[in-house]
C-alpha cells in the first residue's frame, strides 16, 4: 500500500513588488511602500554527521531557489549553505523584487549539497541529481519544489518540498508458517536502486549504469526488528529508501501479487526496481546451507500490476510466507541455497573380514532420499589400531580384532550407519602347480599356475622370462585371463626356466626349471 510521505515540508518565500510592503515575519524589518523587501526561507536545522543509517526525513542544510517570470526567464536565485548552524535563529532573509499580479514559476532544490549551475529553465527541468551512494543522506534528503504560474497579489509564496526519495517500510507475518520452520532475516535491500533522479520532472531509469550494484541495505543487527515476533505473528518494522523510479503499468490486468514477475525476455525487466531478502532457513526436512539463504523478492508498487516507485511516498509492506515459507515462482522465491536432510544412510558393507594387515576395502554410502541435501559424509573408526578409514571410506586393515566404521551426514539430520570390521591375520603362503620341476615332450600342452594367500598381493607371472625362452624358440606361451597362470606350447627339445613373484605383504617368488624332451 502507497501513502503520502509522513511530515511535508515547505519554504515560505516573502516576495515584495515595487507597488506593495509586505509583512515581514522575522522581526522588524518593515519598509515604506515602493521599497525593496525581504524575503525569507525557513528551515528547521539538524544535527551536522556523517553517512546516515537512517535519514533525516525533515532535515535541510542547504537550498537552490529559482524564479522565472512568465517568458522562463531567470528573475533570481539563491543558494542558501550552512543551515545546520540555525542562521539568526528564526531563518534566512533572501531579498528579491517582483511586479505585483505578474506571474511567476519558483522552484527549490534542497540538500544537494552544492550550487547548482542552471540558468534556464528548459536546463532546470531536464536537470539529473546524482548521489554518490545508496545511504547518501548525511546532509538530509534530497528534496525539490515548485510553484508554476503564480500571480504575486500578496506579500508571500509558499513552494511546498518533496523528497526525492521513497520509503518502503516492511514487516514479516509469519503466522501461517508451519510449526516447524524458522527463518532468521539477515539482510534486506533494494536491487536495481537507481543513482539519479529529475527534480521536476517524473523520474525513471533508463540504462543499466542508472543502478548501483548494490542498493540500501539493512543487514546483521539492522534486521533484529525483523526477527522479533510478536504473539500475533508478526515482527517489527524496517524501512528502505530509494530515489524515484517510474516504470509504469507492465502487467495490465494481474491482480494477484503471486504473479508480478516479469518474463526474463522482458526489455523492462532490467529497469525495475524490487526488494530482496536473506534469511537463514530451518524445518524439520530443509535447511539453509551455511553461507547460502533462502531469498524472497518482490516489486513494489501501486497495484499487481504496476512497477511505479513514486517519490515522496511510503509503501507499506507485509512479508506473509505460509506452510513451509518455500512456495513460490523460481524468480519470487529463490531456493537455490535450500538443502534436503537426509532422511537413511546405508553402507555397501554391513560387515568386513580381513585377513592381513594393510588389506584394504572401499565402503560405498548410499543416501536417501536421493538429492538429499549435503552430500558430505564424515567417517570414524572406534578403533584405529585395528581398521582405519579415509574420507573416501577406504577401510584398512591395521591389527588383529573389531572395531566398528561410522559413517554420519554432515547436514546434522542424524543419520547414520555403521560397519563391523573383524581382522583376523591368516598365515601367507605361495604355490606352484603342477609343481617347481616339470618335464614333457615337445609337442606337449603344459599350464602352469600359482596360488597364494593373500589373493589382494600383487603378482608378476615372469614375462621377462618366458619371452627369452620363447625367443630360443622351445615354446609359445599365452598367459590366463586372471593372470596368475601361463599355458606352454613346447616346440623344440631344450630347457628353460619361469619366474613367478607375489609382492606385499606375501613377498615371495618362486623358480620353476622346465626339461622338454
Amino acid at each position: 500500500m502507497k501513502t503520502g510521505a509522513a511530515g511535508a515540508i515547505s519554504i515560505l518565500v516573502l516576495c515584495c513588488t515595487v507597488f506593495h510592503a509586505c509583512e515581514d515575519l522575522a522581526g522588524d524589518c518593515t519598509a515604506a511602500e515602493g521599497i525593496k523587501e525581504t524575503a525569507l526561507v525557513r528551515f528547521r536545522p539538524a544535527v551536522a554527521g556523517t553517512r546516515a543509517l537512517d535519514p533525516d526525513e525533515m532535515r535541510i542544510s542547504d537550498l537552490n531557489i529559482f524564479v522565472f517570470n512568465e517568458y522562463g526567464i531567470l528573475e533570481g536565485r539563491a543558494y542558501l549553505t550552512g543551515l545546520s548552524s540555525g542562521g539568526d535563529g528564526t531563518g534566512y532573509c533572501w531579498s528579491i523584487d517582483l511586479l505585483r499580479n505578474a506571474e511567476y514559476s519558483f522552484y527549490a532544490c534542497a540538500n544537494f549539497g552544492y550550487e547548482t549551475a542552471i540558468g534556464t529553465l528548459e536546463d532546470l527541468k531536464a536537470m539529473r541529481y546524482h548521489i554518490a551512494y545508496p545511504d547518501d543522506y548525511s546532509i538530509g534528503m534530497p528534496m525539490s519544489g515548485k510553484l508554476e504560474h503564480v500571480t504575486v497579489t500578496e506579500g508571500e509564496v509558499t513552494v511546498p518540498l518533496e523528497r526525492l526519495m521513497a520509503r518502503i517500510s516492511i514487516c514479516v507475518d509469519r503466522s501461517r508458517l508451519d510449526e516447524d520452520v524458522e527463518f532468521n532475516i539477515k539482510s534486506i535491500k533494494v536491487e536495481r536502486c537507481p543513482r539519479s533522479v529529475t527534480p521536476f520532472m517524473s523520474s525513471h531509469a533508463s540504462d543499466p549504469f542508472d543502478f548501483f550494484p548494490s542498493g540500501f541495505m539493512r543487514k546483521d543487527y539492522e534486521t533484529d526488528v525483523l526477527n522479533t515476533v510478536y504473539s500475533d505473528g508478526t515482527s517489527g518494522e524496517v524501512s528502505l529508501y530509494m530515489l524515484e523510479n517510474m516504470q509504469g503499468d507492465l502487467l495490465p490486468g494481474n491482480e494477484d501479487e503471486s504473479l508480478k514477475v516479469l518474463p526474463e525476455n522482458s526489455g523492462s525487466r532490467a529497469f525495475c526496481s524490487y526488494i530482496e531478502i536473506r534469511s537463514e532457513y530451518l524445518s524439520d526436512s530443509q535447511y539453509s546451507r551455511p553461507g547460502e539463504y533462502l531469498v524472497y523478492r518482490f516489486y513494489p508498487g501501486e497495484d499487481p500490476g504496476n512497477f511505479d516507485i513514486c517519490r515522496n511516498s511510503e509503501y507499506k509492506i507485509r512479508i506473509m510466507p505460509e506452510g513451509s515459507g518455500l512456495n513460490g515462482t523460481e524468480w519470487r522465491i529463490d531456493k537455490s541455497g535450500i538443502e534436503s536432510f537426509a532422511r537413511t544412510l546405508e553402507l555397501s558393507y554391513s560387515s568386513l573380514n580381513f585377513s592381513y594387515a594393510g588389506e584394504s576395502t572401499v565402503i560405498r554410502p548410499y543416501l536417501t532420499p536421493e538429492g538429499s541435501g549435503d552430500t558430505r559424509l564424515y567417517w570414524d573408526s572406534d578403533d584405529k589400531s585395528v581398521a582405519t578409514v579415509s574420507g573416501d571410506g577406504t577401510v584398512t586393515a591395521r591389527g588383529e580384532g573389531t572395531c566398528r566404521i561410522i559413517c554420519y551426514a554432515a547436514d546434522g539430520s542424524g543419520c547414520s550407519a555403521e560397519c563391523a570390521v573383524t581382522v583376523r591375520f591368516s598365515p601367507y603362503y605361495m604355490k606352484i602347480f603342477p609343481g617347481n620341476f616339470i618335464r614333457c615332450r615337445k609337442g606337449e600342452v603344459v599350464e602352469v599356475s600359482c596360488e597364494y594367500f593373500p589373493p589382494s598381493a600383487p603378482f608378476d607371472v615372469g614375462i621377462e622370462e618366458l619371452e627369452y625362452d620363447k625367443g630360443r624358440g622351445i615354446y609359445d606361451y599365452a598367459v590366463g585371463e586372471d593372470g596368475k597362470s601361463v599355458t606352454l606350447y613346447t616346440k623344440e627339445r631344450g630347457s628353460g626356466l619361469l619366474y613367478m613373484e607375489a609382492g606385499y605383504p606375501l613377498n615371495q617368488a618362486e623358480m620353476i626349471f622346465l626339461v622338454i624332451d
